[in-house]
């Protein structure tokens, strides 16, 4: 068991009004037990036809601190589809992301199927240099039965 401490209180307080300013300033603040969401409009990257097995796909979209609102980022995802359906429910890919942000860049990959999938993280640059963690991503293709929207909830340390 850890043991409180005043100086550790106050390191604390300063690095939580300091996230405050920050997002303040057009960056995001990262609360340490919260999790950081990101939001997704924009997204396109299929032609209207689904992948077949072994095929490439690139998925491009703007990203937001809240839905609707000011963009904060972009995001970029390269695919290859892997098992051989038709049926979109059944569609599955291994994706490369990189979520290009204001103050840096993250880098995940992992596998989803139709609309949402699992992801770690790997790395960072700026802001988010030395990250890992994993997130989950929603992507609602809306050649996969989705809305044309994303979100992205990632377990993410610094």
């Amino acid at each position: 068991m850890s043991k409180t401490t005043r100086s550790g209180i106050l390191r604390r307080g300063l690095l939580f009004l300091g996230g405050l300013g920050a997002a303040g300033a057009g960056k995001l603040a990262l609360d340490h037990g919260q999790p950081l969401v990101l939001y997704g409009s924009n997204w396109r990257g299929y032609d209207g036809n689904l992948p077949r097995e072994g095929e490439r796909i690139t998925v491009r979209g703007d990203l937001h601190l809240q839905p609707g609102g000011e963009p904060f980022g972009e995001f970029f995802a390269t695919a290859i589809a892997f098992g051989g359906t038709s049926h979109p429910a059944l569609a599955e890919r291994q994706e490369m992301h990189t979520f290009k942000l204001r103050d840096g860049s993250i880098f995940g990959t992992g596998t989803a199927g139709a609309l949402e999938g699992a992801f770690a993280v790997l790395g960072g640059t700026g802001r988010y240099a030395g990250a890992h963690g994993t997130y989950v991503a929603r992507q609602g293709h809306k050649e996969l039965g989705g809305d044309g929207a994303a979100e992205f909830v990632f377990d993410l340390r610094i």
